[in-house]
């Protein structure tokens, strides 16, 4: 038979998992909790500019480009065709 785990013991560790779940968002970097000790190198090269004089085709003076949805206009109301909703003719 399977046992339950007690009301008390599932709040207990639900507040442990959210208590560090904050600790670990506070943090401004995660650099420093690295269990492995390795540090990123840089490769080696020099470093220059992909696009030095801003990437082609794009104007940075203009405005950025709406999205297609943007333009919604409501559908104007039809007129009911004539004889509709009128009873049947005696």
């Amino acid at each position: 038979m399977p046992t339950r785990m007690p009301r008390l013991t599932r709040a207990i560790l639900a507040a442990a998992a959210l208590s560090l779940a904050f600790a670990t968002a506070g943090c401004e970097t995660l650099d420093k909790m690295n269990p492995f000790g390795e540090k990123e190198k840089k490769l080696p090269g020099p470093r220059s500019a992909v696009f030095p004089e801003g990437v082609p085709g794009i104007d940075y003076g203009a405005a950025p480009p709406q999205p297609a949805n943007s333009t919604y206009y409501e559908p104007e109301p039809t007129a009911p065709a004539p004889g509709a909703g009128q009873g049947a003719a005696p």
